[in-house]
């Protein structure tokens, strides 16, 4: 029986030693700049001692240096959770690679050669190394974006109004994503949230407008088309859109009011000039279409529309050659 237990007092120092000398090992691998030898060791010393804080701390700079992110923050977390020891190197390490990765996609985005592709990669790997930073997931959505992968975007804008509710920014981009595919109901919720955090918000109002429009809340876009003018009454696209608002409700004396306001802010807003032409059309004000439909011929005289109108005005004015002439220049242009 104290043979038993000598030996078995032998056998317990043997595997420490075993487990020792691979973590040993690896640290020397690593003074002699050879990271591929003290990986290995490292992945040896962790098959015998899992819980090595130590071990899994040197496997994830040793993933780092190799710009393998994702098994840097594995490695990372498991050391973090094993002892509070590392922390601050961890956080050191990850403060460095987060930042080369992040400027060097801003710089791909921004640079004087755009490459989207490159500064994707790039801040892709900024949300591994931290993923609770979310200046690298904002430039990520936008990168998803200017790439036309909205399906992409519209989740990592989902994923940053999770982590900051008070995001406007994100909340609006969001919001026009959604509107750009249809999702008319998930805009309204966005831009409604944007609404409250950020009341002075002129697009947000706008585009809350164009999705309930798309709802049929005709009231609701109205309300927001007027908050936008009262935000800024200086700036011509609010009143451009109410004034289709007006149009689509028939209340085309509302509709040319706001047209004209409209055309007093942009006097070279050719829709608008168009619009306010065919509202009075619609209020059977034909001399005060005239004019302007005169004009926009000689400032857009590809539009097809516009000769066509002109066309039905000289037609019912009984200047039968002038609609003639107007309706073959409307054929003309095949529209």
């Amino acid at each position: 029986m104290q043979y038993a237990q000598l030996l078995s007092l032998v056998l317990i120092p043997l595997a420490l030693g075993c487990q020792s000398s691979a973590l040993t090992a690896a640290k020397l691998y690593l003074q002699q700049e050879e990271p591929q030898k003290a990986k290995d060791q490292l992945v040896l010393a962790l098959e015998t001692e899992p819980q090595n804080a130590e071990a899994h701390f040197l496997l994830g700079k040793i993933y780092s240096g190799e710009g393998d992110y994702a098994a840097m923050d594995a490695s990372f977390a498991r050391a973090a959770d094993l002892s509070p020891k590392f922390e601050s190197e961890i956080d050191q390490v990850r403060d460095f690679y987060w930042a080369r990765e992040y400027n060097a996609g801003v710089k791909a985005a921004q640079g004087e050669e755009v490459d989207f592709d490159r500064a994707l990669t790039r801040f892709k790997n900024a949300t591994l190394i931290r993923a609770g930073r979310l200046e690298a997931w904002r430039n990520l959505a936008y990168v998803y974006y200017q790439l036309d992968q909205y399906d992409r975007a519209i989740a990592t804008y989902q994923r940053i109004v999770a982590a900051d509710s008070v995001d406007a920014n994100s909340l609006y981009s969001l919001g026009v994503l959604y509107i750009s595919q249809d999702r008319y109901q998930e805009a309204e919720q966005v831009l409604t949230q944007l609404s409250r955090i950020a009341p002075d918000h002129y697009d947000g109002h706008i585009n809350l407008a164009v999705a309930q429009v798309r709802l049929e809340d005709l009231e609701g876009a109205e309300e927001n088309y007027l908050k936008a003018i009262a935000i800024d009454p200086t700036r011509h696209s609010a009143h451009y859109n109410l004034g289709n608002l007006y149009w689509q409700q028939k209340s085309y004396t509302a509709a040319r009011k706001v047209y004209e306001q409209t055309l007093a802010l942009a006097p070279d807003d050719d829709d608008a000039l168009y619009n306010l032409a065919i509202t009075h059309l619609a209020l059977e004000d034909m001399e005060a279409a005239m004019p302007l439909l005169l004009q926009l011929s000689e400032r857009t005289p590809d539009n097809a529309s516009v000769w066509r109108e002109l066309g039905r005005i000289y037609a019912l004015e009984g200047m039968l050659e002038e609609s003639k002439a107007a309706y073959a220049k409307e054929e003309a242009l095949g529209q």
